[in-house]
């Protein structure tokens, strides 16, 4: 298998391996990058003073990312002196943030990647990934690409799933519980991650 996938670079590897999950292939591929950037924080970042000046310039994390961090592993020690130094900062009359979060910056950065991988993806690699998994893009990095090729692909997929869906609805009705479920049973999921990303 790997050989078949020679000439690919890591972003494009990745969003192959993305396109495996019942998720937007960018949107968990951001959301990782911007998970492991917090636990690099967590495990001695807090210790690095220009990071720690760069938090202070943003104001810290946003309301998503402090929830992503509260879900880590966290050491007590480095959340505390994290938290101090930004409390510190605000009550001192910093003024107003600037820029996206730190892990907001990551999701950014990683989503252009991400895109521009599965642009120059070739089609074969393309068809195969789509082949051999649920290969999902929310509704806002399908818009994110250009008309061509690789958006097709992935509004044929939307097709398939709304189908999926009016089969989820058929089969809930009392007359065919009993049918055995198919690929629809979760269609229901896989919709909510198109409109919502990575939930």
């Amino acid at each position: 298998m790997w050989a078949a996938l020679r000439g690919l670079n890591g972003d494009q590897l990745a969003v192959i391996e993305a396109l495996s999950e019942p998720v937007c292939a960018v949107c968990s591929r951001a959301e990782g990058e911007a998970r492991r950037s917090l636990e690099g924080v967590l495990r001695d970042g807090v210790n690095d003073v220009s990071l720690r000046n760069d938090w202070r310039r943003r104001g810290g994390l946003c309301a998503r990312h402090w929830r992503v961090w509260r879900h880590l592993e966290s050491p007590p020690l480095s959340t505390a002196i994290l938290l101090e130094d930004l409390l510190g900062t605000y009550l001192e009359g910093a003024t107003v943030p600037a820029g996206p979060c730190p892990a907001c910056a990551v999701v950014e950065r990683s989503e252009k990647r991400a895109l521009t991988a599965l642009r120059r993806l070739p089609a074969k690699h393309l068809d195969a990934a789509l082949e051999s998994g649920p290969g999902l893009l929310c509704l806002r990095h399908l818009e994110s690409l250009p008309d061509g090729e690789v958006r097709q692909r992935f509004r044929e997929r939307l097709e398939e799933l709304r189908a999926h869906l009016r089969e989820q609805i058929r089969t809930s009705d009392h007359r065919f519980v009993n049918e055995r479920k198919g690929p629809h049973a979760d269609a229901w999921l896989r919709a909510l991650r198109v409109f919502g990303g990575d939930v």
